[in-house]
């Protein structure tokens, strides 16, 4: 049986046609090497800019994107519509047979909400059932999920990308969980580190040497790594093609 590699790609660059070519290169490269590939994909910086054209405001409390109903919808139509077609077209161009999904489908991903009142429309760690996933990628799709879940009525709910790539990673008992950032590889004091121990990673967040998005992908490959998968990276498409990018291990 093939083994499964999650690869969690952020939406910064996801509208430059160069950049997605460096990132089908890479995804065939995996797939060359006889894996299996999931891909799941952020869009912030296109929701932002949706939102601005439509006039509503864009909230962020404690690191999560507020997301009342009338975000919800903008955040679908980004997600699901947008970014998520224009990836699998751009995959197809590379012949990796890419479908374009997103964890309504088939209900496969249900999230609870964290709080309503504070967050609308935003949901935790997503139950993921792998009956549709584990079928398409046994007829060697490359899945490409939009991290929008079903929420407990059934409605959508907007959940993190890193989140939904660690659950993704953990329900499929992938080999590998590779988060795709802008830098070559996580920082510390001493530098860019190839090795980085989980025991680590609280110490680095409470002085604010590690920030921003970089912190929910630390904890999400953590979680992976104690849910069950054997490797969790962190770098760019470089640095994670030519084997520098960062090694999350557990301590």
């Amino acid at each position: 049986m093939k083994q499964i590699v999650v690869v969690k790609v952020g939406g910064a660059h996801l509208d430059n046609p160069q950049y997605l070519d460096q990132l089908a290169i890479y995804l065939q490269n995996i797939r060359d090497k006889g894996h299996q590939i999931v891909l799941v994909h952020g869009g912030g910086k296109e929701i932002s800019k949706i939102h601005e054209v439509y006039g509503l405001p864009f909230i962020k409390k404690a690191g999560l994107r507020v997301t009342p109903p009338e975000s919800m919808a903008l955040v679908s139509m980004v997600l699901c519509g947008l970014v998520n077609k224009r990836l699998v077209s751009h995959m197809n161009r590379f012949n990796l047979k890419a479908v374009g999904l997103s964890g309504v489908d088939f209900h496969m991903m249900k999230s609870d909400l964290l709080n309503e009142r504070e967050y609308g429309r935003v949901g935790g760690p997503p139950r993921v059932i792998t009956t549709p996933l584990c079928q398409l990628l046994k007829e060697n799709h490359l899945i490409v999920l939009a991290p929008v879940c079903a929420g407990p009525d059934g409605a959508p709910v907007n959940v993190n990308a890193d989140v939904s790539a660690q659950a993704v990673a953990i329900a499929l008992e992938a080999k590998r969980l590779d988060f795709v950032t802008d830098v070559q590889a996580v920082k510390t004091q001493e530098g860019p580190r190839q090795q980085l121990q989980s025991a680590e990673v609280p110490k680095l967040i409470e002085d604010e040497i590690v920030q921003g998005g970089m912190i929910p992908k630390l904890t999400s490959g953590i979680a992976a790594l104690e849910g069950g998968v054997s490797h969790v990276r962190v770098g760019n498409i470089s640095s994670l093609t030519h084997n520098t990018a960062t090694e999350v291990t557990l301590s």
